[in-house]
């Protein structure tokens, strides 16, 4: 397999920039998810790293070698889309073979070829079916067979599963993660679902309007967010984000007023922050525990067995969200009383970047 490396790749439709300056290196036998809201640029990325869209500047190499002016062809990846593009006529097999007979191939070796595919695949006993007897899950399989046939450098995936109901979503992921590991293959995968991203991806880019936001491992991410996009991204629920003013700086962290009275010495970098400054404090709802802290009035509680998720309200009208312990005596309705550890704070200023952190966070694993 290979390495990708991305050069200040920058992509323009007119005046409308799509991609800023985009520079990655991804590690060969490496799993990078590319994840990010509707039109971040995600799926423009991955199409010019395929040679489907020309970048307005910038280098694509693989294995070093530059590739930005070769044909699709040429770069030796195999890309996966989010429709199977099946022939409908043909059958699995056919279908997992079409590339090596446009590719003129000798019959003994197609057949050794679809076999290893098959076996990968657990395809063995659907290669005679058409794909139309076959689940969505399984089609899905042939489309990717059909690439690792091709035996290439780097896999694409643009969303692949997003055509498939939530429980087969589920078990897909599990497959293409043991798929990549039992290929050793450089796999370039793109989504919208964060926990796609969170339990598939050695690591994560974060695209937020056409640039980085961050780029780094899934529990990096989560728990050490640059930015106040990347933290309410990343994560489920998601973040919530309290207002609150500073009213101490000083080696011990950032001292701070919460709505409510609350005050709290948080552990970071304090070094920018000046007195009566507005920040955010950011804290996941799995770090919120009933106790004396900020007042929430619960309004829906989702009761998932083990967890129950509280979703409430401050009395300025502040939305907020716990996850407890799915036998938590707390009613809709009702006021509790919500605190988290200071360690577990995100503190984030008034360009949304985060101040770095002093300590490990208390429930880091």
């Amino acid at each position: 397999m290979a390495t990708l490396d991305l050069q200040t790749i920058t992509k323009s439709f007119g005046s409308a920039s799509v991609l800023t300056g985009i520079d990655l290196a991804i590690r060969d036998k490496e799993f990078v998810v590319f994840v990010g809201p509707s039109g971040c640029g995600k799926s423009t990325l991955l199409r010019i790293i395929a040679g489907l869209e020309a970048a307005t500047t910038g280098r694509i190499l693989i294995e070093g070698v530059d590739v930005s002016m070769a044909a699709p062809v040429d770069r030796g990846i195999a890309m996966v889309f989010q429709s199977y593009a099946l022939y409908p006529h043909l059958s699995v097999y056919e279908n997992i073979a079409f590339p090596l007979r446009v590719a003129k191939l000798p019959e003994a070796e197609v057949k050794a070829k679809v076999g290893r595919a098959a076996d990968i695949l657990q395809l063995n006993d659907k290669l005679g079916l058409k794909p139309g007897q076959l689940s969505g899950g399984q089609r899905q399989r042939v489309a990717i067979g059909r690439s690792i046939v091709r035996n290439p450098k780097v896999f694409l995936f643009d969303e692949p599963l997003s055509n498939l109901d939530a429980a087969l979503r589920g078990e897909m992921r599990v497959e293409l993660s043991a798929l990549q590991r039992q290929l050793d293959a450089t796999m370039v995968y793109v989504t919208h679902d964060q926990i796609e991203a969170m339990t598939m991806a050695h690591r994560i880019v974060v695209l937020n309007k056409g640039r980085i936001e961050q780029f780094g491992t899934p529990m990096e991410l989560y728990h050490h967010p640059a930015t106040k996009f990347v933290a309410t991204f990343i994560g489920q629920p998601n973040m919530n984000l309290i207002p609150a003013t500073v009213v101490d700086t000083g080696a011990e962290g950032l001292t701070v007023d919460l709505p409510g009275g609350t005050r709290m010495t948080l552990p970071v970098d304090a070094s920018a922050a000046r007195k009566g400054d507005a920040v955010e404090v950011g804290i996941r709802p799995e770090n919120l525990t009933l106790g004396q802290g900020v007042s929430m009035r619960l309004r829906v509680l989702e009761r998932l067995g083990g967890t129950a998720i509280a979703y409430g309200q401050m009395e300025d009208g502040l939305k907020l969200c716990a996850a407890l312990h799915g036998d938590a005596a707390v009613h809709e309705g009702e006021a509790v009383g919500l605190t988290f550890a200071s360690a577990d704070a995100h503190v984030f200023d008034a360009t949304g970047q985060v101040m770095r952190r002093q300590q490990a966070p208390a429930r880091a694993a």
